[in-house]
């Protein structure tokens, strides 16, 4: 039996209603609650989304991750604790900021955290290609065009921005800039502004200043209302939830100059990526960090002086003790992107080294390495500079300054795609997979366009032209067909389908008028007996910005 044949009506009920109050339809939330006895102060939660998603899966039965062995690995020396001199006077406000799950910034509601694991049907088989599980079919001709995305909305800093990310339920979004400052943005909004009244959307709902160098990444955590981003040696977070706030109420001290952070999918810890090669893990209550044990392999056996043994057979045996420490040691240079599965059980590294590691996130160990990912070894410009986890595991996109994009089978190591016709050779860039897993986004330092590539035969599908500069970051919606990029012409670009804008516009004026109909109907019930009806209208609606 599946699980949602399982749950009760007073479980779904109480979902179905918040949700749609959630979605601005509050009359018929009332309605729907008033019928079937629910109440409708329940918070929205992401069950319901869970429970669409196991009946798109059908048969395939999703494995919960258990987040407290993570904690427990950390905690029992699976991973190395650093010293931390921090005081300890603000792990209260910390765990308050962090708690519970609302949706985003001072704004109400629940996010929908993505909990996508390894997936297996009954019988020990990976399911067929879907959605959302990509499936490198080598057989398969699909193709397809690549999305119709317009700019449908633009913000400036004052210098170069750096970095781009989107809320784990896609509602929100953030900006980096080299200017120092964050601006965090409502998507809805954006989607407004090319409509009637979209003069008076303001989408950049937060602009935060606290850094005294250049971002040089942001991540929000799963519950929306705390920002990690970073500059030089240092990531600050900010408490999203408290509107007159612009400066962060926690920071992270680390040794060498930050290139990347990443939450953890619970929420609990924070991966930290620098110059350094060294892997950083942080609690995000406690603020204790953590670092992968160091590998020691077997020391090689002794020379030929010492043994007698030939001089070949020693080569080798060196060679093969340096191939073990390549392969489950650390990186040998520092670490450009870093990033948690979906899952959150393993995470991923990419090396200026050229290499690519994905670590178990429980024990810290390394537990696969692509050396030469990109160029090969001892070429120029080989550095790996972005790197993900697809949503079933079985898949790393990566991106590197060979000026190639490839997609891999994470169990054997192997080369799958190579994406090509966009130059990367000069600058770090972000490469990442749609919300569904259908394409791949990246940029072109030639012309300064966002191209897109079909995932599955990486053929390259379409370009989006508007930067008149070099574009330093392109990241993704995780619920639709929709990207923000940014650059070193200063500007932060929302890219969407015309549909979703529309859609979104008429959403927009449904709630409106409604909301208009309440208000009228509420003062003519409050109208004194005698009052002239007209002049009631004229108090309603004359005057007033957008009145009729």
């Amino acid at each position: 039996m599946s699980e949602l044949s399982q749950m009760r009506q007073e479980d779904v009920l109480p979902l179905i209603v918040s949700q749609l109050a959630e979605y601005g339809y509050a009359q018929l939330a009332q309605v729907v609650a008033e019928q079937t006895h629910t109440s409708v102060t329940i918070k929205p939660s992401p069950r319901l989304s869970e429970m669409l998603f196991i009946a798109q899966e059908e048969s395939v039965e999703i494995e919960p991750t258990d987040h407290t062995k993570l904690q427990q690995g950390a905690a029992s020396g699976a991973m190395e604790e650093e010293d931390d001199d921090d005081d300890d006077d603000d792990d209260e406000e910390m765990q308050d900021a962090t708690a519970g799950a609302p949706t985003g910034p001072s704004e109400g509601g629940d996010t929908n955290t993505d909990a996508d694991t390894n997936t297996k049907t009954k019988g020990g088989k990976r399911p067929v290609m879907t959605r959302l599980n990509l499936d490198m079919d080598p057989k398969s001709s699909h193709r397809t065009k690549g999305p119709n995305l317009k700019t449908v909305y633009t913000t400036t800093h004052k210098e170069s921005v750096t970095c781009t990310t989107f809320s784990k339920d896609g509602r929100y979004a953030a900006s980096g800039s080299a200017d120092t400052s964050l601006k965090i943005l409502d998507v809805n909004k954006m989607k407004l502004v090319d409509h009637d009244g979209g003069n008076d959307v303001h989408p950049v709902i937060r602009t935060l200043y606290d850094h005294t160098t250049p971002v040089t990444d942001c991540d929000f955590h799963p519950n929306g209302l705390v920002l990690a981003a970073s500059s030089d040696t240092v990531v600050k977070l900010y408490d999203l939830s408290k509107p007159s706030v612009k400066r962060s109420f926690r920071y992270l001290q680390d040794s060498h100059p930050i290139t990347s952070v990443s939450f953890h999918p619970s929420g609990d810890f924070l991966l930290v990526g620098s110059e350094s090669e060294t892997v950083r893990i942080y609690d995000v209550k406690t603020l204790q960090c953590f670092t992968p044990k160091a590998f020691t392999a077997p020391p090689p056996p002794p020379t030929n002086r010492q043994s007698g043994n030939d001089d070949s057979a020693a080569s080798a045996a060196a060679a093969q003790h340096q191939h073990q420490v390549q392969q489950q040691g650390p990186h040998r240079g520092g670490i450009n992107h870093i990033e948690y599965a979906p899952t959150g059980s393993v995470f991923i590294s990419a090396s200026q080294d050229g290499s690519i590691k994905v670590w178990d996130a429980i024990s810290g160990k390394v537990v696969r390495t692509i050396e030469g990912a990109h160029s090969g070894k001892g070429r120029e410009f080989s550095g790996v500079t972005s790197a993900t986890i697809s949503k079933n595991g079985r898949y790393i996109l990566s991106g590197g300054m060979d000026s190639s994009r490839k997609l891999w089978d994470l169990g054997s190591g192997k080369l799958i795609h190579n994406f090509l016709g966009a130059t990367q050779k000069m600058e770090k860039q972000s490469t990442v997979f749609s919300y569904n897993e259908d394409f791949v986004f990246s940029s072109d330092e030639s012309n300064n366009t966002i191209v897109c590539w079909d995932s599955r035969s990486g053929s390259l599908v379409k370009r989006y032209a508007g930067h008149q500069g070099l574009i330093r970051s392109v990241a993704a919606s995780p619920v639709e067909n929709a990207v923000i990029s940014c650059g070193d012409d200063n500007r932060v670009r929302y890219w969407c389908t015309p549909a979703a804008s529309a859609a979104a516009a008429a959403a927009n004026a449904n709630t409106q008028r409604h909301h208009h109909q309440g208000q009228g109907h509420q003062q003519q019930q409050q109208q004194p007996q005698g009052h002239h009806q007209g002049h009631q209208h004229q108090g309603s609606y004359g005057g007033g910005p957008g009145s009729p």
